[in-house]
């Protein structure tokens, strides 16, 4: 349900000499969550140097599903800076909501149900491309989050199921195992501001960010995969994303600043009203702007200690329809727009003419890289392609990290591409690769 790796600004990666005024091309494989679109974004609305079309390729259509309605927070004209920094991160990385982020929630919902079935223009958006059906299921799973949030799901039943699962006998020493992890792996990966009792919380709960004025009670339903409609309702798998890592790695700090006392949810708060803020102003953001409200005593404090009761997260709500008139507008970004692509685009693509060669910066996850041979043939001869390393993450020891280089190694030399510069497993978190001439 995110990334595994912290955000890229891909007008900074693009090594093409684009002064024919084409727009810049990127493409994104399984990136899970908007992180890339929203840095370069924010870069463009500073220092502008490409018309840019962002496509987006995932393997289901619930991220694409979350990344629409992030970028609905990100560019919606009517929200503050730090609400909407807060809804972004309760959205992306938190099991339970604060019942004002879930009556937002079904609000945007509402408004991109008709943006999906193209009854309001939304200018930084296309999906053309999707298959129907495709179209159908993301209506589906917008009606089935306004549903979800009214009615309540038990996400956090369905959270410690899998943790349950996956810890077997070591359930009722979980604590144990989560501080070990804690302890023993992310603290020698270096991961800035990241406290044990948020990460240990999370891990319990799956409650990442957290305020000290907040008090999150309503489940999350974008959580939710496989959302189908069956009659009159939905059928959904239960939660089955990460219960090891964490959505922190995705708004990392590029280094700990040693002056400033953050937890991993102020430096994520920070970065992403920066960004905001940029995209809003087209100017770097002040300092003090992000800064007023950091209180050092709550640096090694979860500002949450208690789950809300069940019947608090499952209590009925009746929310009433909103007509367009209620709708929020967006924030102008002329200089961008979002393509969203069916699963199985990159298979087809690759045989077609106006596809091949036509992406001048590719990023592909970590758990994608068997569909280079596909992915390949896409790229412009003188692109780059970013792949995301497995470095951040809790399960992949050092022997897992070094097969995993020489895997993408082997499937990079039978693809005829080469890395551009040294890639360490160990502490890159991107291996970047250039056309093999």
């Amino acid at each position: 349900m995110w990334g595994h790796s912290p955000a890229i600004d891909f007008q900074q990666e693009n090594i093409i000499d684009n002064s024919d005024n084409k727009p810049l091309e990127v493409l994104t494989v399984g990136a899970k969550d908007p992180r890339h679109i929203i840095k370069t974004l924010a870069s463009s609305s500073v220092n502008q140097k490409y018309l840019i079309n962002f496509h987006v390729v995932e393997s289901s259509l619930e991220p694409i599903a979350r990344s629409i309605l992030l970028l609905h927070i990100c560019l919606e004209k009517d929200l503050g800076l730090q609400v909407a920094s807060r809804y972004f991160l309760e959205i992306l990385g938190n099991s339970l909501l604060v019942p004002a982020t879930a009556k937002y929630l079904t609000k945007a919902a509402y408004q991109l149900i008709s943006v999906i079935t193209q009854t309001l223009p939304c200018p930084w958006i296309s999906i053309e491309t999707l298959k129907y059906k495709d179209k159908d299921l993301l209506e589906a799973i917008f009606k089935f989050w306004v549903r979800a949030v009214c009615e309540g799901v038990p996400i956090v039943k369905y959270w410690d199921q899998r943790i349950r699962k996956s810890l077997g006998t070591r359930y009722d020493y979980r604590d144990g195992a989560f501080d070990w992890d804690y302890h023993m792996v992310l603290k020698e990966k270096n991961i800035p501001n990241l406290t044990s009792h948020e990460y240990k919380f999370w891990r319990n709960n799956g409650i990442a960010f957290t305020w000290l004025e907040t008090e999150p009670a309503r489940s999350n339903p974008t959580l939710i995969s496989s959302v189908l409609p069956y009659k009159e309702g939905f059928i959904h798998n239960s939660y089955a994303g990460d219960i090891t890592n964490g959505p922190y790695l995705t708004w990392l700090a590029d280094k700990k600043d040693e002056k400033k006392k953050l937890r991993a949810t102020d430096a994520a708060e920070e970065q992403i009203t920066k960004l905001f803020y940029q995209i809003r102003m087209h100017e770097l953001c002040p300092d003090d702007l992000t800064a007023a409200h950091r209180d050092k005593a709550i640096l090694n404090g979860t500002l949450v200690t208690e789950m809300p009761d069940i019947d608090i997260e499952q209590e009925s709500w009746v929310l009433k329809k909103l007509e367009k008139r209620d709708f929020s507008s967006w924030i102008d970004i002329s200089q961008a727009k979002v393509i969203y692509h069916s699963a199985s685009s990159f298979l087809k693509y690759k045989n077609k003419c106006e596809w091949v060669n036509k992406f001048d910066v590719i990023f592909v996850a970590h758990n994608m890289i068997n569909h280079l041979e596909s992915i390949v043939p896409l790229m412009n001869k003188k692109g780059i392609l970013i792949v995301e390393s497995r470095r951040l993450l809790v399960e992949a020891k050092k022997k897992e990290l070094e097969e995993f280089a020489n895997e993408l190694q082997k499937i990079a030399n039978s693809v005829g591409i080469k890395l551009s510069e040294t890639f360490n497993s160990h502490d890159d978190n991107f291996a970047r690769f250039v056309i093999d001439t």
